[in-house]
């Protein structure tokens, strides 16, 4: 059996992302620096930088949308709403 690669960016479509939005903010002033947001996120969209998270600015075409960061967050730093119906991400498979 050959080793077989997938490219996890090629699996993620975006529908409307012209009417997305922000679906993800964070208050740097909350932030612990604890790291587990960065730990969480499988497209590495968060890092901890001088004792602070700091989220990649193209996280909107990047995201799962899978809350994992907001879930994980114990001082309440992050904050994640699903973006509107029928805009954000469509994971296509096979």
């Amino acid at each position: 059996m050959q080793d077989m690669e997938v490219d996890f960016f090629e699996l993620v479509k975006r529908v409307d992302t012209d009417k997305m939005g922000d679906f993800i903010s964070y208050d740097p002033e909350k932030c612990n620096g604890c790291g587990m947001c960065a730990l969480v996120c499988s497209f590495n969209l968060w890092a901890v930088k001088q004792g602070k998270a700091k989220l990649a600015v193209r996280y909107q075409e990047l995201c799962l949308e899978c809350a994992a960061c907001w879930e994980v967050c114990e001082p309440g730093a992050i904050d994640f709403s699903y973006p509107a119906g029928g805009t954000g991400v469509v994971i296509e498979y096979g």
